[in-house]
């Protein structure tokens, strides 16, 4: 999840589909729903192969607090939304930093929301998605 849903959330999405074919994968934001993504996260998505055509945002329904076991988010921001939100509805997901599974361990666990900035922001940070993806994958497969 993230704040949107139109740049981070849904390039996440798609990614753990391709790595996690059995698990089902959804993705949601805090705001509206309905939006699309931003024509260059569409461009830097489809070069880097993860498709977000089509996608329109959705905001978090509560119900899907009840029905996932793992919540990933990007920044401080979800992190305190979610506490509250399964706090309120009862849920017991597992929320995690999607930049904590980052590889490289940077010294920032916040993915950079690349929202209205240029070419690179998008190409660094759906970089550093893929890799944090790539861990997630890698320890989901061995807890199953």
């Amino acid at each position: 999840m993230c704040l949107g849903n139109i740049c981070r959330s849904p390039y996440t999405e798609r990614r753990l589909r391709s790595l996690l074919v059995p698990i089902q994968v959804k993705s949601a934001g805090l705001l509206e729903a309905g939006r699309p993504p931003p024509a260059l996260a569409l461009d830097v998505a489809r070069e880097r192969g993860g498709e977000l055509d089509g996608h329109r945002s959705v905001e978090l329904p509560d119900e899907w607090l009840e029905w996932a076991d793992l919540v990933l988010v990007m920044d401080r921001r979800q992190a305190a939304e979610m506490a509250t939100r399964c706090r309120v509805a009862g849920a017991a997901p597992l929320v995690e930093w999607l930049g904590d599974f980052d590889p490289a361990r940077p010294e920032r666990r916040a993915l950079r929301d690349p929202f209205d900035q240029d070419r690179s922001v998008f190409e660094a940070v759906y970089a550093r998605i893929d890799a944090c993806c790539g861990a997630v994958a890698r320890v989901l497969g061995d807890a199953g």
